[in-house]
């Protein structure tokens, strides 16, 4: 009230109270001056004023100065009348008439003058019935833990109020996507309408007419149902979707999670406890009314939930995705891609064709690296050889990790011994090298040449085979006979 007093009134207006204060002070310096015959500076330690202010009132000058007249007082007539044709208007629109009637005031004086006015009634809403199967309402949640922000995908039938619920590590396309297969595949069928709000995995933009994601129009008509968009603003509409999401988050505001498989794993079991329970309005379970609703058939083949990014390999042969970087073929090098990013996977295309696989990182400004992407480049950069030959050794298992890491500590360079592990791998089966070092490893003996004289040690030759004396007996053929003969004598 204090800073509306300062804004809508002269700085030194004084209500009731003050006057009363001001005339009782008036009487005290008149009593003192008059009376008791102080002078000015006694009076005004008395009464711990100033000076000035006793000499004014013993001249009988008012302590009050003049009213200011309002800037916005010969324009609330104005205001009054705008608001009685038009309730819904802003402060911002107020003010840009004004300000076309000489309105020489800011736009912080029209908002706080025009507050009364703009408080919105509020709005009266019938609660909607569905049918069978009708329709299904979905959308995002977003919810900050200590470890990270995550999504949450929820979907509610709007007939039986059976509730879907999962957390994804974003809330791009492919994961909305697969979402609504997860969603599905759980309720064992498909709502004929879907209802959401104005969503970037859906609704491209509403102007001048709505345009939907081509790629969500393919998997609604793959799944064969209608998209209802949300009029802007209403969220009454989906108001189902609305409400569960905030219990979810009431859920979680006391429920701690560690890591994205906790918090799913918890909103799994809540949601099937929420499904189990008695609903406020039908006064029925929802897992019960889930079996009466008329949901469309799945489809016999599943959408796959992906989404496609455009990118170029770079000269080194990376391509960047969500902060990290990816490997491929490194004779690609330099070649547009296009990336089809899957809920847990990359898959990089080059002309059609698939030129890499990698597991999907959620971590930041990582190497997601194939050493196999790298073997043409070994003939042509020596030094580089010997750091994919080492690389590849020391990925290959961890016996092997340890043999090097051990060679080092023992003043050996473990490059130099991975070159020369690596012709006796190539002599030798894997599983026998693999046996060979760790040989090495159980008796502490970290040397090439132990482990060379482990695998040039003769090996077990099978015993020979023993032949007939009568080589007749090698040619013996046997001809197969029916059973039936065998049910005759039965």
């Amino acid at each position: 009230m204090d800073f509306l007093t300062k804004r809508f009134y002269p700085e030194n207006h004084q209500g009731p109270q003050e006057e009363t204060m001001e005339s009782t002070m008036t009487q005290q310096i008149r009593q003192l001056y008059e009376v008791e015959r102080l002078s000015h500076r006694q009076i005004a330690q008395k009464l711990m004023i100033s000076r000035k202010k006793v000499r004014r009132i013993i001249r009988g000058q008012s302590l009050k100065k003049p009213p200011r007249k309002l800037l916005i007082q010969p324009y609330e007539r104005l205001i009054r009348e705008w608001y009685q044709e038009h309730p819904f208007l802003k402060a911002i629109q107020i003010h840009d008439r004004l300000k076309s009637y000489g309105f020489p005031g800011g736009y912080d004086t029209v908002k706080l003058y025009t507050r009364s006015f703009r408080k919105r009634k509020s709005g009266q809403f019938h609660e909607l019935e569905f049918l069978l199967g009708e329709e299904a309402q979905v959308d995002w949640m977003e919810y900050r833990f200590p470890f990270g922000t995550l999504y949450g995908f929820v979907l509610i039938l709007a007939y039986s109020r059976y509730l879907f619920a999962q957390f994804y590590p974003r809330h791009s396309l492919e994961f909305f996507l697969d979402g609504h297969i997860s969603a599905f595949q759980e309720i064992k069928g498909i709502a004929h309408r879907h209802r959401y709000d104005n969503l970037k995995s859906v609704i491209l933009k509403r102007t001048p007419e709505i345009t939907f994601n081509p790629q969500f129009l393919d998997f609604a008509r793959h799944y064969a149902f209608s998209i209802h968009p949300c009029t802007p603003g209403r969220a009454n509409e989906k108001g189902r979707v609305e409400r569960v999401i905030r219990d979810i988050k009431d859920f979680l505001n006391i429920t701690p999670c560690r890591d994205i498989y906790e918090a799913n794993r918890k909103i799994y079991l809540w949601r099937g406890e929420k499904n189990q329970r008695i609903h406020r309005s039908t006064g029925l379970k929802p897992i019960d009314l889930l079996k009466n609703e008329k949901l469309k058939t799945l489809p016999r083949i599943s959408y796959q939930p992906y989404r496609v990014v455009l990118s170029q390999i770079s000269k080194t042969g990376w391509v960047e995705f969500d902060t990290n970087r990816y490997s491929t073929p490194s004779s690609l090098s330099g070649q547009p891609c296009e990336i089809f990013a899957y809920p847990d996977r990359l898959e990089i295309w080059v002309h059609r064709k698939k030129i890499a696989a990698h597991s999907r990182s959620f971590e930041r400004h990582q190497k997601i690296e194939n050493p196999a992407h790298r073997e043409k480049l070994l003939n042509r950069t020596p030094h580089f050889k010997t750091q994919r030959i080492f690389q590849l050794l020391n990925q290959m298992d961890p016996c092997v990790t340890h043999f090097l890491r051990e060679a080092q500590e023992d003043g050996q360079d473990p490059l130099t011994v991975a070159s020369d592990l690596f012709p006796l791998l190539i002599q030798n089966s894997k599983a026998r090298f693999l046996s060979a070092i760790r040989e090495a490893n159980h008796l502490k003996t970290f040397k090439l040449k132990y482990v060379q004289s482990l695998l040039q040690s003769p090996r077990c030759q099978p015993d020979p085979l023993i032949q007939p004396q009568d080589s007749k007996l090698l040619t013996i053929t046997y001809t197969r006979r029916s059973l039936h003969d065998y049910d005759q004598l039965v």
